[in-house]
């Protein structure tokens, strides 16, 4: 036996004498009463029946919406795919023009460092490049939409050729200058 059950034990008579005030029932009486009222009020079975068939209802209408959605963008995503696919001669050549370009654009941009005027013509010369891109750009969807249309294909050519001439020429003028 502990030292606090053994205190409880001897003073029993001290602790019992004590009881609470009448008011003290009451005031239980009347919460217990509050308690009781303020219960939750219980659905019956048709009503949860109701919110569960709504509930399933709008998860499959989501599903659904996303389906579609998913669908259209893989559809997109598909078309632009395939209008970007061109054939493997006009792509070597796109690619053969493209990197002489960059490696004329590299020489151009050496050779204007420091003249005023020579910048102002790469400035130009970079702007009229993008014309000619963004051309490229044009003709390759007419050319998804038309395979195989030689006077397209002959012009995508003609764009990446003249893009080539044009860094030439300009290359050319400056070195001229230059000497």
């Amino acid at each position: 036996m502990t030292n606090l059950q053994k205190f409880i034990r001897e003073h029993r008579e001290e602790f019992d004498d004590s009881e609470p005030s009448k008011d003290h029932f009451e005031r239980f009486a009347v919460l217990l009463d509050e308690q009781s009222k303020t219960h939750i009020p219980a659905y019956n079975r048709s009503q949860l029946l109701k919110i569960a068939a709504l509930i399933l209802l709008l998860i499959g209408l989501s599903a659904i919406i996303f389906d579609f959605a998913t669908q259209q963008i893989r559809s997109r995503f598909a078309s632009v795919q395939n209008n970007t696919e061109l054939p493997e001669e006009i792509r070597e050549v796109i690619q053969y023009y493209d990197s002489h370009a960059n490696v004329q654009l590299a020489a151009l941009g050496n050779l204007t460092v420091g003249n005023k005027d020579a910048v102002a013509l790469n400035e130009s010369v970079l702007r009229e490049i993008g014309f000619l891109d963004a051309s490229t750009a044009e003709l390759k969807i007419n050319l998804a939409d038309n395979p195989g249309n030689e006077r397209i294909e002959a012009a995508i050519i003609r764009n990446q050729q003249m893009k080539e001439s044009i860094l030439n020429t300009i290359i050319n003028e400056i070195s001229n200058k230059s000497r």
